[in-house]
C-alpha cells in the first residue's frame, strides 16, 4: 500500500492549478481570436504568417504611434503572462531547478505555434518579454520572496494552493464575466 504524504497531495493540487494556468496561457496566446465554442477556427485564422526575428524591433515600433493602452497591454501583458509559470512550475514539479528551461521551451513552442498555424505573430520580442516574466516569477517571487518567507515546503504549498487557487478562480471569473473567455478578442472572419 502506497502512502501519499500531505506534501504530495499538495503538489498534486499545485499540478492541477498549474494545468489550469497553462490552459489559460494557451487561451491568451494561441486561441485569443476564436470564441470558446469554435477553438479549432483559431488554426490558420490569419491569411499571412507574421514574424519578427530582430530583437527589440517590435518594442521600438510600439513606442512609435501606438496608444499607451496597447503598449502596456503588449509589454506588460507578455511579462505578466509568464510570471505565474516561474512561481507555479517549481511547486508543481520535481524539476524545480529546471524551471527557466521549461519556461523558455514553453515560450518558444507558443511562438512557433503562432507562426506554424497562422494563429498570431511569432515575435522574438514576445519571447524576450515572456522570458523576463518567467525569470521575475522564478528568481524574484519564488526563490527570493516565497522560499525566504516559508521555510517549510509543506507550509509554502498550503498557503500558495489557497492563494493561487482563489486568485485563479477569481481571475477566470472576471475574464468569463467580461466575455473574454467565451468570445476571445475581436474575432477575425476569413
Amino acid at each position: 500500500m502506497t502512502i501519499v504524504t500531505r506534501e504530495e497531495k499538495l503538489r498534486r493540487l499545485m499540478q492541477g492549478i498549474f494545468t489550469v494556468y497553462i490552459l489559460a496561457l494557451l487561451r491568451f496566446t494561441l486561441f485569443k481570436y476564436a470564441p470558446l465554442t469554435r477553438l479549432p477556427d483559431a488554426f490558420f485564422l490569419l491569411d499571412e504568417r507574421d514574424y519578427n526575428l530582430i530583437p527589440f524591433k517590435a518594442i521600438y515600433e510600439m513606442t512609435q504611434g501606438m496608444s499607451e493602452h496597447m503598449f502596456i497591454e503588449n509589454i506588460a501583458g507578455n511579462i505578466l503572462l509568464f510570471i505565474p509559470f516561474g512561481v507555479l512550475f517549481p511547486m508543481a514539479s520535481s524539476f524545480e531547478d529546471e524551471t527557466p528551461i521549461y519556461g523558455i521551451i514553453t515560450s518558444l513552442l507558443i511562438e512557433a505555434a503562432q507562426y506554424g498555424f497562422a494563429m498570431g505573430a511569432a515575435d522574438v520580442d514576445d519571447f524576450i518579454l515572456n522570458t523576463a516574466g518567467l525569470l521575475i516569477g522564478y528568481h524574484f517571487v519564488y526563490r527570493t520572496i516565497l522560499l525566504n518567507i516559508f521555510k517549510q515546503r509543506e507550509t509554502l504549498l498550503t498557503v500558495m494552493a489557497i492563494l493561487l487557487g482563489a486568485g485563479l478562480t477569481a481571475g477566470l471569473f472576471v475574464l468569463y464575466y467580461a466575455g473574454y473567455l467565451v468570445n476571445g478578442f475581436v474575432y477575425i472572419n476569413r
